[in-house]
Protein backbone atom coordinates (compact mmCIF):
# COMPACT_ATOMS: atom_id res chain seq x y z
CA UNK A 1 0.00 0.00 0.00
CA UNK A 2 1.34 3.50 -0.85
CA UNK A 3 2.30 5.51 2.43
CA UNK A 4 0.57 8.84 2.07
CA UNK A 5 1.37 10.27 5.52
CA UNK A 6 4.00 13.46 5.54
CA UNK A 7 8.04 12.30 4.69
CA UNK A 8 9.54 12.16 7.77
CA UNK A 9 11.29 15.69 8.48
CA UNK A 10 8.92 17.37 6.09
CA UNK A 11 6.31 19.88 7.57
CA UNK A 12 3.40 21.48 6.40
CA UNK A 13 2.92 24.83 7.29
CA UNK A 14 -0.12 26.93 7.78
CA UNK A 15 -2.08 29.82 8.88
CA UNK A 16 0.23 32.25 11.08
CA UNK A 17 3.64 30.05 10.49
CA UNK A 18 3.31 29.32 6.83
CA UNK A 19 2.40 33.34 6.64
CA UNK A 20 4.99 34.62 8.49
CA UNK A 21 7.48 32.69 7.14
CA UNK A 22 6.73 33.84 3.62
CA UNK A 23 6.83 37.75 4.81
CA UNK A 24 10.30 37.27 6.54
CA UNK A 25 11.98 35.36 3.58
CA UNK A 26 9.85 38.25 0.83
CA UNK A 27 11.41 41.28 3.41
CA UNK A 28 14.62 40.08 3.38
CA UNK A 29 15.10 39.28 -0.30
CA UNK A 30 13.60 42.34 -1.31
CA UNK A 31 15.90 44.37 0.82
CA UNK A 32 19.06 42.41 -0.59
CA UNK A 33 17.70 43.15 -3.81
CA UNK A 34 17.22 46.94 -3.04
CA UNK A 35 20.61 47.29 -1.74
CA UNK A 36 21.32 46.74 -5.39
CA UNK A 37 22.60 42.75 -5.09
CA UNK A 38 21.62 40.50 -8.33
CA UNK A 39 19.00 38.25 -7.49
CA UNK A 40 19.63 34.66 -8.51
CA UNK A 41 17.55 31.41 -8.88
CA UNK A 42 18.84 28.51 -9.26
CA UNK A 43 17.11 24.92 -9.58
CA UNK A 44 16.00 23.02 -6.92
CA UNK A 45 17.55 19.68 -8.60
CA UNK A 46 21.43 19.65 -9.34
CA UNK A 47 23.47 16.93 -10.70
CA UNK A 48 25.05 15.37 -7.86
CA UNK A 49 28.74 16.30 -8.73
CA UNK A 50 27.69 20.04 -7.84
CA UNK A 51 27.06 19.14 -4.16
CA UNK A 52 29.25 16.24 -3.51
CA UNK A 53 32.37 14.19 -4.79
CA UNK A 54 31.42 11.39 -2.73
CA UNK A 55 27.65 9.93 -1.88
CA UNK A 56 26.44 11.83 0.90
CA UNK A 57 23.46 10.03 2.38
CA UNK A 58 22.57 13.44 4.19
CA UNK A 59 21.28 14.60 0.66
CA UNK A 60 18.16 13.60 -1.65
CA UNK A 61 18.96 12.01 -4.19
CA UNK A 62 17.27 10.47 -7.46
CA UNK A 63 17.88 9.49 -11.12
CA UNK A 64 16.80 11.00 -14.38
CA UNK A 65 15.59 9.36 -17.60
CA UNK A 66 19.38 8.91 -18.26
CA UNK A 67 20.07 7.32 -14.97
CA UNK A 68 21.95 10.18 -13.71
CA UNK A 69 22.61 10.73 -10.31
CA UNK A 70 21.01 13.82 -9.12
CA UNK A 71 20.42 15.78 -5.72
CA UNK A 72 17.37 18.07 -4.32
CA UNK A 73 19.52 21.27 -3.27
CA UNK A 74 21.12 20.94 0.12
CA UNK A 75 22.64 24.37 -0.72
CA UNK A 76 22.09 27.28 -2.93
CA UNK A 77 25.93 28.62 -2.55
CA UNK A 78 27.10 25.59 -4.53
CA UNK A 79 24.54 25.96 -7.02
CA UNK A 80 25.50 29.56 -7.59
CA UNK A 81 29.49 28.78 -7.36
CA UNK A 82 28.24 26.42 -10.65
CA UNK A 83 27.01 29.33 -12.41
CA UNK A 84 29.73 31.58 -12.04
CA UNK A 85 32.20 29.30 -12.85
CA UNK A 86 30.42 27.71 -16.00
CA UNK A 87 28.73 30.87 -17.34
CA UNK A 88 30.36 34.17 -18.55
CA UNK A 89 29.29 36.12 -15.48
CA UNK A 90 32.08 38.61 -15.12
CA UNK A 91 33.58 39.21 -11.81
CA UNK A 92 33.34 40.50 -9.41
CA UNK A 93 29.44 39.97 -8.51
CA UNK A 94 27.04 40.19 -5.64
CA UNK A 95 23.86 38.02 -5.74
CA UNK A 96 21.08 36.98 -3.61
CA UNK A 97 18.53 34.53 -3.31
CA UNK A 98 16.21 32.85 -1.33
CA UNK A 99 14.65 30.08 -1.47
CA UNK A 100 14.41 26.15 -0.22
CA UNK A 101 16.76 23.70 0.58
CA UNK A 102 17.04 20.23 1.31
CA UNK A 103 19.13 18.25 4.14
CA UNK A 104 17.96 14.57 5.40
CA UNK A 105 18.74 14.42 9.12
CA UNK A 106 18.68 12.05 11.39
CA UNK A 107 14.97 10.68 12.50
CA UNK A 108 15.51 11.04 16.37
CA UNK A 109 16.95 14.79 16.12
CA UNK A 110 13.64 15.72 14.91
CA UNK A 111 15.20 18.26 12.78
CA UNK A 112 13.23 20.13 9.66
CA UNK A 113 14.88 18.71 6.60
CA UNK A 114 12.72 20.94 4.73
CA UNK A 115 13.90 24.84 5.24
CA UNK A 116 13.87 28.59 3.36
CA UNK A 117 16.58 30.13 3.13
CA UNK A 118 17.82 34.15 2.08
CA UNK A 119 21.20 34.70 2.00
CA UNK A 120 23.64 36.79 -0.62
CA UNK A 121 27.46 35.54 -2.22
CA UNK A 122 29.77 38.45 -2.80
CA UNK A 123 32.56 36.96 -5.42
CA UNK A 124 35.95 38.40 -6.65
CA UNK A 125 36.06 40.97 -4.37
CA UNK A 126 38.15 42.09 -1.30
CA UNK A 127 37.50 39.99 0.71
CA UNK A 128 38.09 42.33 4.06
CA UNK A 129 35.56 44.57 2.85
CA UNK A 130 33.44 41.93 1.31
CA UNK A 131 33.54 40.29 5.53
CA UNK A 132 32.34 43.50 6.76
CA UNK A 133 29.60 44.49 4.07
CA UNK A 134 28.06 40.92 4.17
CA UNK A 135 28.06 41.05 8.43
CA UNK A 136 26.40 44.57 7.93
CA UNK A 137 23.71 43.56 5.26
CA UNK A 138 23.37 40.28 7.68
CA UNK A 139 22.63 42.71 10.79
CA UNK A 140 20.34 44.89 8.81
CA UNK A 141 18.55 41.93 7.53
CA UNK A 142 18.53 40.82 10.73
CA UNK A 143 16.88 43.77 12.14
CA UNK A 144 14.22 43.92 9.26
CA UNK A 145 13.04 40.32 10.43
CA UNK A 146 12.38 41.52 13.49
CA UNK A 147 15.41 39.97 15.61
CA UNK A 148 16.40 42.62 18.27
CA UNK A 149 18.85 40.46 20.22
CA UNK A 150 21.60 38.20 19.35
CA UNK A 151 24.88 37.11 19.61
CA UNK A 152 27.20 37.17 16.50
CA UNK A 153 30.06 34.23 16.62
CA UNK A 154 33.22 34.69 15.02
CA UNK A 155 35.81 31.79 14.24
CA UNK A 156 38.73 31.37 11.18
CA UNK A 157 39.13 28.08 9.16
CA UNK A 158 42.73 28.71 9.34
CA UNK A 159 42.82 27.74 12.98
CA UNK A 160 41.71 24.38 12.97
CA UNK A 161 43.42 23.29 8.90
CA UNK A 162 46.72 23.78 9.54
CA UNK A 163 46.26 21.36 12.74
CA UNK A 164 44.76 19.28 10.63
CA UNK A 165 47.51 18.69 7.73
CA UNK A 166 49.99 17.16 10.73
CA UNK A 167 47.46 14.44 10.57
CA UNK A 168 45.91 11.50 8.06
CA UNK A 169 42.07 11.47 7.52
CA UNK A 170 41.72 8.62 10.03
CA UNK A 171 42.90 10.98 12.49
CA UNK A 172 41.27 13.83 11.34
CA UNK A 173 37.48 12.48 11.38
CA UNK A 174 38.85 11.03 14.84
CA UNK A 175 39.90 14.43 16.08
CA UNK A 176 36.97 16.45 14.75
CA UNK A 177 34.92 14.61 17.08
CA UNK A 178 36.35 15.09 19.77
CA UNK A 179 36.20 19.45 18.81
CA UNK A 180 32.50 19.20 17.83
CA UNK A 181 31.75 17.49 21.46
CA UNK A 182 34.46 19.58 23.44
CA UNK A 183 35.59 16.32 24.96
CA UNK A 184 38.35 17.68 27.81
CA UNK A 185 39.08 13.74 28.08
CA UNK A 186 39.02 12.92 24.60
CA UNK A 187 41.06 15.70 23.48
CA UNK A 188 44.17 14.67 26.25
CA UNK A 189 44.05 11.15 24.69
CA UNK A 190 44.34 12.21 21.32
CA UNK A 191 47.42 14.26 22.00
CA UNK A 192 48.96 11.48 23.88
CA UNK A 193 48.31 9.17 21.38
CA UNK A 194 49.13 12.04 18.59
CA UNK A 195 51.41 14.40 20.00
CA UNK A 196 52.61 17.46 17.57
CA UNK A 197 53.06 21.08 18.07
CA UNK A 198 49.63 21.80 18.84
CA UNK A 199 48.86 19.37 22.31
CA UNK A 200 48.35 22.35 24.20
CA UNK A 201 46.30 24.28 22.27
CA UNK A 202 44.06 21.00 21.49
CA UNK A 203 43.89 20.10 25.12
CA UNK A 204 42.25 23.38 26.04
CA UNK A 205 40.48 23.89 23.02
CA UNK A 206 36.99 23.10 24.44
CA UNK A 207 37.59 26.27 26.85
CA UNK A 208 38.30 28.74 24.10
CA UNK A 209 35.10 30.05 23.50
CA UNK A 210 33.58 33.49 24.73
CA UNK A 211 33.92 36.94 25.19
CA UNK A 212 36.19 37.55 22.64
CA UNK A 213 38.90 39.97 24.05
CA UNK A 214 39.67 37.41 27.03
CA UNK A 215 39.53 34.23 24.91
CA UNK A 216 42.09 35.62 22.01
CA UNK A 217 44.47 36.46 25.25
CA UNK A 218 44.44 33.08 26.09
CA UNK A 219 44.73 31.41 22.66
CA UNK A 220 47.48 33.32 21.73
CA UNK A 221 49.75 31.76 24.93
CA UNK A 222 48.95 28.37 23.39
CA UNK A 223 50.28 28.54 19.64
CA UNK A 224 53.23 29.71 17.85
CA UNK A 225 52.20 28.85 14.53
CA UNK A 226 52.06 31.81 12.26
CA UNK A 227 49.11 30.45 10.17
CA UNK A 228 47.30 30.77 13.50
CA UNK A 229 48.57 33.46 14.67
CA UNK A 230 47.41 35.67 11.61
CA UNK A 231 44.05 34.15 11.69
CA UNK A 232 43.63 35.40 15.41
CA UNK A 233 44.67 38.81 13.73
CA UNK A 234 41.61 38.52 11.61
CA UNK A 235 38.88 37.82 14.16
CA UNK A 236 40.70 40.21 16.42
CA UNK A 237 40.47 43.23 13.94
CA UNK A 238 36.68 42.37 12.78
CA UNK A 239 36.01 41.98 16.33
CA UNK A 240 35.96 45.86 17.39
CA UNK A 241 33.17 46.53 14.13
CA UNK A 242 30.64 44.66 15.79
CA UNK A 243 28.96 44.97 19.28
CA UNK A 244 28.52 41.39 21.44
CA UNK A 245 30.76 39.29 19.89
CA UNK A 246 32.11 35.89 21.03
CA UNK A 247 34.34 33.55 19.34
CA UNK A 248 34.59 29.74 19.79
CA UNK A 249 37.98 28.53 18.09
CA UNK A 250 36.71 24.74 18.24
CA UNK A 251 33.88 25.94 15.10
CA UNK A 252 34.18 23.16 12.64
CA UNK A 253 33.51 24.59 9.21
CA UNK A 254 29.66 23.98 8.08
CA UNK A 255 31.05 22.72 4.74
CA UNK A 256 34.81 21.97 3.57
CA UNK A 257 34.78 24.53 1.29
CA UNK A 258 35.34 27.73 4.09
CA UNK A 259 38.88 28.87 4.19
CA UNK A 260 38.86 32.08 6.51
CA UNK A 261 36.89 33.97 8.60
CA UNK A 262 33.41 31.86 9.65
CA UNK A 263 30.61 33.21 11.59
CA UNK A 264 27.19 32.58 13.07
CA UNK A 265 24.60 34.07 14.82
CA UNK A 266 22.78 32.70 18.03
CA UNK A 267 19.96 33.88 20.76
CA UNK A 268 19.00 32.27 23.80
CA UNK A 269 15.59 31.68 22.06
CA UNK A 270 16.87 28.95 19.20
CA UNK A 271 19.21 26.41 20.31
CA UNK A 272 20.76 26.80 16.58
CA UNK A 273 22.54 29.22 14.51
CA UNK A 274 19.79 31.09 12.39
CA UNK A 275 22.42 33.06 10.31
CA UNK A 276 25.67 31.31 9.07
CA UNK A 277 28.49 31.84 6.57
CA UNK A 278 32.17 33.29 6.14
CA UNK A 279 34.51 33.38 3.14
CA UNK A 280 35.78 30.69 1.03
CA UNK A 281 37.93 30.72 -2.26
CA UNK A 282 38.26 26.54 -3.03
CA UNK A 283 34.96 26.06 -3.68
CA UNK A 284 35.18 26.71 -7.70
CA UNK A 285 38.04 24.59 -8.13
CA UNK A 286 35.21 21.71 -7.83
CA UNK A 287 34.17 23.33 -11.16
CA UNK A 288 38.20 23.72 -12.61
CA UNK A 289 37.84 27.23 -12.06
CA UNK A 290 40.44 28.22 -9.72
CA UNK A 291 40.70 30.01 -6.18
CA UNK A 292 38.11 32.85 -6.51
CA UNK A 293 38.02 34.80 -3.39
CA UNK A 294 34.06 35.22 -2.13
CA UNK A 295 31.83 35.38 1.30
CA UNK A 296 28.14 34.95 1.91
CA UNK A 297 25.85 33.98 4.64
CA UNK A 298 22.53 32.28 4.42
CA UNK A 299 19.25 33.15 6.79
CA UNK A 300 17.52 30.23 7.80
CA UNK A 301 14.15 32.23 7.43
CA UNK A 302 12.01 29.05 9.74
CA UNK A 303 15.13 29.60 12.58
CA UNK A 304 14.01 32.95 12.11
CA UNK A 305 10.39 32.38 12.48
CA UNK A 306 11.08 30.47 16.06
CA UNK A 307 13.02 33.30 17.44
CA UNK A 308 10.19 35.71 16.89
CA UNK A 309 7.19 33.90 16.90
CA UNK A 310 5.19 34.92 19.92
CA UNK A 311 6.08 38.93 19.40
CA UNK A 312 4.03 38.55 16.15
CA UNK A 313 0.14 39.19 16.08
CA UNK A 314 -1.93 36.91 13.41
CA UNK A 315 -5.82 36.52 13.27
CA UNK A 316 -5.84 34.48 10.58
CA UNK A 317 -6.18 31.36 11.91
CA UNK A 318 -4.23 29.61 15.14
CA UNK A 319 -1.65 27.19 13.74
Amino acid sequence: MKNKQLAPGMHDKLFKRAHSIYQIETKVANFLMASRINRIDTPMVEYAGVFEDEFDNHNYHLFDKHGDLLVVRPDVTQSIARVVATTKVSLPVKFSYSGKVFRNHDELKGLQNERTQAGIEFIGFDPDRAITEALDLAQASLKLAGVDTYRLELSHAGILQPIFDQFNEAQVALLSKKISNKSITGLTEFVRQYPSEFDAFLVNLPHLFGQAETVLADAKKLVTNSDILAAFAEIENLSHNFEQVTVDFGMLAKRSYYTGLMFRVFSDKVPYAFLSGGRYDKLFERFEAGAVSAVGWALDVDAIYEEIREALVFDGGSL
